[in-house]
């Protein structure tokens, strides 16, 4: 269990030295494995499937308006270089508008408890929607599994916006491939529960 003072680990906290993360990681890993139940494991399955998605197609002056306001308001110091960036990535991106693209979902059962594969930096509320539809009271998310397409948002994400869901070789899948993910992976859940 997670406790309030060493929350979550991420690779983006560069203020905790690496030998104290290793040491707040091990606390967790040790904490958590004292709480678990043993269960039983009268079945093992799983299902994987290809997923098809888009390449968003983009606006380039609306991008970049994005871009600069978010970074000259959030990181001037940074501004004009993370500017740039993002302006190349777009460009690399541009011939690929309407793209279609493949990966794989997959989804496991180990008795009781299902083990779902999503192939991206997936939003929390994804998951969770996956969690609550699913047929298995027991369900865990795993991202980067099998593949790696970028960070999927949720459609209210992309409307809000900030540099996951800006247009760039780190999320160019088109609005609404989160949200189609949970609906396939629910849908492979429910097969797997029969």
């Amino acid at each position: 269990m997670l406790t309030p003072d060493f929350g979550f680990p991420s690779t983006h906290n560069l203020s905790v030295p690496a030998a104290e993360a290793v040491k707040r990681l091990k606390i967790v890993v040790r904490d958590a494995y004292r709480q678990a139940d043993v269960r039983p494991v009268d079945q093992v399955a799983s299902i994987k499937r290809r997923f098809t998605f888009t390449v968003r197609r983009f606006d380039e002056q609306t991008e970049d308006r994005k871009v600069v306001s978010y970074c000259r308001k959030w990181a001037p110091a940074r501004a004009d270089s993370t500017i740039e960036v993002f302006r190349k990535m777009r460009k690399k991106l541009a011939p690929l508008q309407g793209q279609q693209r493949e990966t794989w979902l997959q989804v496991m059962r180990i008795g009781d408890v299902a083990i779902v594969g999503v192939p991206a930096e997936y939003f929390t509320v994804l998951g969770l929607d996956i969690k609550q539809r699913s047929p298995f009271e027991r369900t865990y998310v795993a991202e980067l599994s099998n593949d790696w397409i970028g960070y999927l948002p949720d459609r209210e994400a992309h409307a809000l916006g900030g540099y996951q869901t800006w247009m760039g070789l780190h999320s160019d899948a088109e609005v609404g491939t989160g949200e189609r993910v949970a609906d396939e992976i629910v849908e492979m859940l429910k097969a797997l529960k029969k």
